[in-house]
């Protein structure tokens, strides 16, 4: 695991090679990679490379980056981990190639030979890498299949710029620092700027499954390399209605996701809350490796977010290791402003300050890699939300839009208006029935475009340029103040590989291309790597994740139980107490904090009523709704609020 950054000349003039550059890039991001850093340069080509390096497979300073094959022809920087990389050695070996290393960086180097860039298709991993090849002048920028690893872009003052986060960029004297319109009016919807927006102009995410290649001639091509939609015959397909087979195909899977994410020269922990998810992980590492490592965080202002004795009950039955840190709303406070410029954008995901914090309890027990259950709701269909709306879709949404003209609907819609003048989300909802727009956005919506339209008339009536670089990575998308943009956006993917996928389907894939890569993802790179931990992902195996893909939606949500194959598949490895009792969810007492809590309601009342600290001088005031979370302990409200406070403090900060 690593922190990479560089910078590739287009077109600017009198440009400077310079390597003091690319070491205050690099230091930028050392917690990424306290254990080794390196730097390359071309002048005649104007490309820079940098690493900051966590030693985990091959501990010798041989495999420290940046790294050049043995026939000096490819350079490549690297970040994160190839857990396949001993049988693609293997296979390269018999081809022969000869290797010098027992790293996967090596690996990856000499795959780029013999297969060119479709060596890709033969990793098994999580993965965001640089590679230049000097042969025919190209550079490389590719990010994995899921988009466990993050990697940033910008063109601006006609130069490449990248880095593995975006307060590396900051130190190039070509880049300047702009919000985004478009970008911070989707982040109050989707609590992230989506892919490949980032909060500020002119500064992109490489999407999941993308990768840019940069030619001899300084032009740039993206191309989505991977998609989660796999083409099954008929008698596959049959067969996947088979509860049994589905469930002996995903135990195997699971077994096989969790022992190649045990590889590496340093031990591999877990983050263990006791729930479902982390309690399967760690019976699974169990089966491979004694002695475990187990992490567990509490709140001591709430008791309803405390698992300790779950995750000591999963501990014990498995005999793991096991360690536990107690927090609260003071130590959450005191590190909120860092956690702002940590995440280098708005990520308003409270969970990242307990994932902070149990990382850096792993972290002082001299842990470097951790497995974490991201993904397993997901792939599961494991909330009650993804429950009400396949619900609400299959008994009124499809058979009304179906049978119901759209002149109806829309006459139904603006005579019912005036009943949901104080329900912005619920006139949202009447208004893309009504429009045939999707019922599911996200699995966390913070903002409706009624409220948001409310409060930024100002802004929906600016002009908006057409951003180049988001039209050519993402062709026909709208550049548009309207976030279904982004959902109608990857149904059409869908639709278009999938015609018949059923709604559970398409929450799915919503999730795969937005949520899951962009806000749960990247909280957990950015919170473990501030800690210098790596954190791997069991759940989000891309063999595990296209087979799901295919199983049917009346075998994920069966008999009203929510995450049921995953149910049943823990049966064969936990007592059934642990298994079906009540979700609780890796989160925090946020609506507490509001309410009661000693110093965020003191914090955010002072940041919201000075429009100095506003991106935009009319949102200073009328979304400010602290007073309803204090008053009312709403929960949604609270987390409006907390969308909120991360852009104020954000701004404050930038």
């Amino acid at each position: 695991m690593c922190g990479i950054v560089g910078f590739y000349n287009l077109q600017r003039q009198n440009f400077a090679c310079d390597e003091a550059l690319l070491v205050r890039m690099h230091e930028r991001v050392a917690h990424r990679g306290p254990d080794a850093a390196g730097v390359w340069s071309d002048a005649a080509q104007g490309l820079g490379l940098a690493s900051r390096r966590l030693k985990i497979i091959d501990l010798s300073s041989a495999a420290d980056q940046p790294m050049v094959d043995a026939d000096n022809e490819l350079v490549i920087i690297f970040n994160g981990e190839i857990y396949n990389y001993r049988s693609v050695r293997d296979e390269l070996e018999k081809l022969g190639y000869h290797f010098r290393l027992q790293t996967d960086t090596e690996v990856i180097l000499y795959a780029y030979k013999a297969w060119g860039i479709d060596c890709l298709q033969r990793f098994d991993g999580m993965f965001a890498f640089a590679l230049f090849d000097k042969r025919d002048q190209t550079l490389w920028l590719v990010r994995d299949r899921l988009g466990v690893k993050p990697l940033y872009f910008s063109l601006q003052g006609g130069v490449l710029s990248f880095a593995s986060e975006i307060k590396a960029l900051w130190e190039l004297p070509w880049l300047k620092k702009n919000i985004s319109s478009l970008a911070w009016y989707h982040y109050l919807t989707f609590m992230v700027a989506p892919a490949p927006m980032t909060i500020f102009e002119g500064v992109y995410k490489l999407p999941a499954g993308f990768y840019a290649k940069i030619d001899k001639h300084k032009r740039i091509n993206f191309v989505e390399w991977y998609s989660p939609l796999k083409s099954i015959s008929a008698a596959e397909q049959r067969e996947l209605y088979s509860e049994a087979h589905c469930i002996e195909r995903i135990t195997d899977l699971l077994k096989a996701s969790v022992k190649k994410r045990m590889v590496g020269d340093v031990p591999v922990g877990a983050y263990l809350s006791g729930g479902l998810d982390s309690s399967l992980n760690v019976a699974l590492m169990a089966q491979f490796e004694a002695n475990i490592k187990t992490f567990t965080v509490a709140f001591a202002d709430n008791p309803d977010h405390n698992e300790f004795s779950w995750a000591r009950k999963v501990a014990t039955l498995f005999g793991s290791e096991h360690h536990e840190l107690t927090i609260g709303e003071e130590e959450a406070f005191a590190f909120y402003e860092n956690m702002v410029g940590m995440l280098d954008e708005p990520l308003a995901d409270v969970v990242c300050i307990p994932f902070y914090y149990v990382s850096t309890l792993a972290h002082s027990l001299r842990m470097k890699v951790v497995q974490v259950g991201e993904g397993a709701d997901e792939l599961f269909f494991g909330y009650n939300t993804y429950a009400d709306y396949a619900k609400v879709h299959k008994r009124f949404w499809q058979p009304s839009q179906r049978f119901v003209p759209a002149l109806l609907r829309r006459g139904m819609y603006h005579a019912a208006q005036p009943l949901f003048e104080d329900q912005p989300l619920k006139n949202d909802v009447m208004y893309n029935w009504a429009q045939n727009r999707a019922l599911f956005w996200g699995g966390a919506i913070a903002f409706s475009e009624t409220q948001k339209q409310a409060y930024l008339h100002d802004m929906r009536r600016d002009a908006l340029d057409k951003d180049y670089v988001i039209d050519q990575i993402y062709p026909g998308f709208s550049q548009a103040f309207d976030s279904h943009s982004i959902v109608a956006y990857h149904l059409g993917k869908l639709h278009a590989a999938d015609p018949h996928a059923d709604i559970v389907k398409q929450m799915m894939y919503l999730e795969l291309k937005q949520r899951l890569p962009e806000l749960l993802l990247m909280r957990a790179d950015k919170m473990s790597m501030a800690t210098s931990i790596e954190a791997r992902e069991p759940f989000l195996d891309h063999h595990l994740v296209e087979f799901m893909m295919n199983v049917p939606g009346s075998l994920k949500f069966k008999n009203q139980t929510t995450k049921y194959l995953l149910k049943k598949v823990a049966e064969q490895f936990l007592p059934k107490e642990i298994i079906y009792r009540q979700k609780v969810g890796f989160g925090a007492p946020l609506a507490q904090w509001f309410s009661k809590g000693r110093y965020f309601p003191a914090y955010f009342e002072k940041l919201s009523y000075d429009a100095h600290y506003a991106p935009r001088a009319e949102l200073a005031t009328p979304l400010w709704l602290v007073d309803d979370a204090m008053n009312k302990n709403n929960a949604h409200r609270a987390v409006q609020n907390w969308v909120l406070q991360q852009l104020w403090a954000f701004t404050e900060q930038n």
